[in-house]
């Protein structure tokens, strides 16, 4: 199973796509593309979880 998160989704301007074939892999790259994307954007767990899709 891919899990997938779209950065638009979360309202912002940001071309971020990704999809991973681990919901672990997917965080760590999610949490990297905030760190450089979005500096200062403080990312909850559950805030995560919620924009991501499997399938």
């Amino acid at each position: 199973m891919a899990y997938s998160l779209v950065c638009a989704d979360t309202g912002a301007d940001c071309p971020g796509n990704f999809t991973t074939p681990t919901k672990d892999e997917l965080v760590k790259h999610v949490e990297l593309h905030a760190q450089e994307a979005h500096p200062g954007l403080e990312l909850t767990q559950e805030q995560i979880d919620s924009l991501v899709k499997a399938g």
